[in-house]
């Protein structure tokens, strides 16, 4: 028996935590000992990670690339959320299962177990990504987002204004109740050589930090159906008064470390007093937050392509600048 799960194991798993850890170390700073810690292994393996040569550890067809887009997601929500570890194992779980259904980890176990080829082995797809038990209306928002997505992915603007936290986009059913009848991107979209890239394809109940914000949203006004944060800067505030968009901003006390629910709050506060409708809602980050806005619509498509044009404006002024 050689099921994929030896792969994940033995390949993915050490190679993603030496980049986690080199990131961790090299572009926040954080100790032998910290990452240890938040990691779940000894100072002693971290140590070993932070000495390793990566480009050797990521046999083909693992694309280190890939890996590298990765691991910087997630060394990103690692260090500027306080994630769980039930977050940060969860995490680890959809980047493998996105791995299994037809991507590295499917390849690399076709190419160990030739007779999986030779049967078209399809047993993670069938496991992990069935639409048997879908909805249509659920079949319907995944489409939308796969849609919104491929027009992000062909606007090179929009590179210009994916954080370093990365951006995700999420849509709700109607009825919505909790994270799991929200649509999301797994890993996020990521920026890999100069283009935007959704790293996974769009599932249920993936998001949080965003899933949230657009469920406390959707309390006040059901119209709001769809979410994306991009990075906040005085130029996306230009490209966003050019369009006459209703926005309201939220200022952090910047000596006071803030939470999502700070954030989850204001937003619904600021619909209310709106009148129930808001087209961003700005966050001006404060310590150890990132900047960003959070751009709401009626469905994904249409958000999309408000932040296409956004983006064309901010990289407009950019220029000019």
């Amino acid at each position: 028996m050689n099921p994929p799960c030896e792969l994940t194991v033995r390949s993915l798993l050490p190679t993603l935590r030496t980049l986690v850890a080199k990131e961790l170390a090299h572009s926040y700073g954080w100790t032998q000992t910290r990452i240890a810690r938040r990691l779940g292994v000894t100072q002693a393996a971290v140590s070993g990670y932070l000495t390793q040569d990566v480009e050797a550890m990521a046999p083909p067809p693992f694309s280190i690339e890939e890996l590298r887009s990765i691991s910087k997601s997630l060394t990103a929500e690692i260090a500027t959320k306080r994630l769980t570890y039930v977050d940060l194992v969860n995490n680890i779980c959809e980047i493998c299962l996105s791995l299994r259904r037809g991507g590295a980890i499917c390849h690399a176990h076709k190419i160990k177990v030739p007779e999986l080829e030779e049967e078209r082995c399809i047993i993670c797809m069938q496991l992990h990504m069935s639409l048997a038990d879908i909805s249509d209306v659920r079949r319907v928002i995944l489409g939308d987002l796969r849609a919104a997505v491929s027009l992000l992915e062909s606007a090179p603007e929009f590179t210009e204004l994916v954080p370093e936290v990365c951006s995700n986009i999420v849509m709700a059913l109607k009825d919505a109740q909790g994270i799991a009848d929200v649509a999301g991107i797994p890993g996020r979209m990521v920026r890999v050589r100069g283009k935007v890239k959704a790293l996974m394809d769009p599932e249920f109940g993936v998001s949080s930090h965003l899933a949230k914000l657009l469920l406390a949203v959707m309390r006040v006004d059901l119209k709001v159906r769809a979410a994306i944060n991009v990075k906040y800067d005085e130029g996306v505030l230009e490209a966003v008064k050019k369009l006459n968009l209703n926005y309201a901003v939220l200022k952090r006390a910047q000596k006071y470390r803030g939470n999502e629910d700070e954030l989850i709050k204001f937003a619904e506060s600021a619909m209310k007093e709106r009148g129930g409708w808001i087209d961003v809602v700005i966050d001006e980050g404060g310590f150890a937050i990132e900047p960003n806005a959070y751009f709401f619509e009626e469905n994904a498509a249409k958000l999309a392509d408000r932040i296409i044009r956004i983006s064309r404006i901010y990289t407009n002024g950019k220029q000019k600048r």
